[in-house]
């Protein structure tokens, strides 16, 4: 008995006369362009600056920037990788910005306008990168050794940028001198990165923001009690 082979199931439809084949549309995801470098850095700034270090992983940064998470080794080797980038970009915002004010200053600028110029770059890199500098802030005593190692030089050369001018300032008489300028750093550049926490500009603007913090930094925060006239000494007749 002979059985003859039955054509495929698709080449038996007919369609109706005039009738138009609906072809599949694309996923409007796959019509966005791949996930470069800055936008994974960014996004994962955010998630460590939200979640922390440990609470972030990679299929997550993958699933915000809309890529597999395998696609994150094409521009990094992993996570220490790209936290170490993220504490990079979160330092160079500062660097930057308080390089240009001092740069922006007249030569005879005396010791408290640099330093207040450099109190107001450092917010406004703190600012401006707010979830970079927040991530930095957040995980630094977090990341493995390696990536902290990475890290480490840029972080020292911003370090020695406030210690020089920090020194400039005590040799110049402006600071106490029994306060090591180490510490006076640590305090200060401590102080100033929390307002990326709490700086609503709605409530003031940054320029009130800074004149505000300067004047804590250099004048502290008590009222300095007048100082009594000195008493003339009367002529004797």
């Amino acid at each position: 008995m002979r059985v003859e082979a039955r054509a495929p199931v698709r080449s038996r439809l007919r369609r109706p006369a005039g009738s138009r084949v609906e072809r599949a549309q694309p996923d409007a995801a796959a019509l966005q362009p791949p996930a470069t470098r800055e936008q994974i850095l960014a996004i994962a700034a955010r998630l460590f600056s939200e979640r922390g270090y440990a609470n972030t992983t990679l299929r997550q940064i993958a699933q915000e920037a809309g890529i597999q998470a395998g696609s994150i080794y094409y521009h990094f080797d992993g996570k220490d990788e790209i936290a170490a980038c993220v504490l990079d970009e979160g330092i160079a915002a500062v660097t930057d910005a308080v390089q240009r004010r001092l740069a922006a200053l007249p030569p005879d600028a005396d010791m408290r306008t640099r330093l207040g110029a450099a109190v107001e770059g450092h917010l406004w890199g703190m600012l401006q990168r707010g979830e970079f500098t927040a991530a930095h802030i957040r995980i630094y005593r977090y990341v493995s050794d390696a990536a902290r190692q990475r890290h480490r030089s840029i972080r020292s050369a911003y370090t020695q940028l406030w210690d020089g001018l920090l020194q400039q300032a005590a040799d110049a008489g402006l600071l106490r001198r029994d306060i090591p300028v180490p510490m006076v750093r640590q305090f200060l550049v401590g102080a100033l990165n929390w307002p990326v926490d709490w700086y609503d500009p709605q409530r003031g603007s940054f320029e009130q923001l800074a004149a505000q913090l300067t004047a804590l930094a250099l004048d502290g925060m008590t009222v300095q009690p007048p100082v009594p006239a000195t008493r003339r000494r009367t002529r004797a007749l």
